[in-house]
């Protein structure tokens, strides 16, 4: 009696697909958390990118020195466009000599102001991640670097942990030979 039992136990399927089913759930939500996850965290990115250079669009527009006022309201645009806590550094660089060579190019800093990132000083664009995010100038040349950051948590704990998001973007001034801070000086 418990020997035929077994044995229809062994030959029955119901159920299977919910054992199926029960196993591969997890997997299921898995997977999706984490293109939920990963896609986040690249719109995330491209909003950022598209914050500083609408930052940097603005500032390269300017005909007027500015201070520390109109730095605090480019933070808040940039906070509304990402929806994060944003430190925000604006730097002026000039080429002084050797501008056609990436590596032996003197960059001067006219000014670096930031709210939340320090101050970059000549000597960080002497090497370093400072001085590769300049591009190409002309001798003399000058261009506004804009730099956001912000630390980014993803929505789910799934391969990817809280990371901080840093962009730079580096344009050149449309209507005004320079930026200047507080007051320009011609130099």
């Amino acid at each position: 009696m418990i020997a035929n039992r077994f044995k229809r136990f062994l030959k029955a399927d119901e159920g299977s697909q919910t054992i199926a089913f029960v196993v591969l759930l997890p997997l299921l939500v898995w997977s999706i958390m984490a293109m939920l996850t990963f896609t986040d965290a690249f719109r995330i990115r491209a909003m950022a990118t598209d914050a500083t250079a609408v930052i940097a669009d603005s500032l390269s527009r300017e005909t007027t020195p500015i201070d520390l006022n109109e730095l605090l309201g480019l933070q808040s645009v940039a906070e509304q466009l990402i929806g994060y806590d944003v430190s925000l550094r604006i730097t002026q660089v000039r080429c002084l000599s050797n501008c056609a060579d990436l590596n032996r190019r003197i960059i001067l800093v006219d000014f670096s102001q930031g709210i939340g990132l320090d101050s970059l000083l000549n000597l960080d664009f002497a090497a370093g991640l400072s001085r590769q995010r300049v591009p190409l100038m002309a001798e003399g040349d000058r261009l506004v670097l804009v730099e956001t950051s912000f630390m980014h948590e993803p929505i789910a704990q799934i391969g990817l942990e809280g990371r901080e998001v840093s962009v730079s973007h580096a344009t050149r001034m449309r209507f005004a030979p320079q930026l200047c801070w507080l007051r320009c000086i011609v130099s």
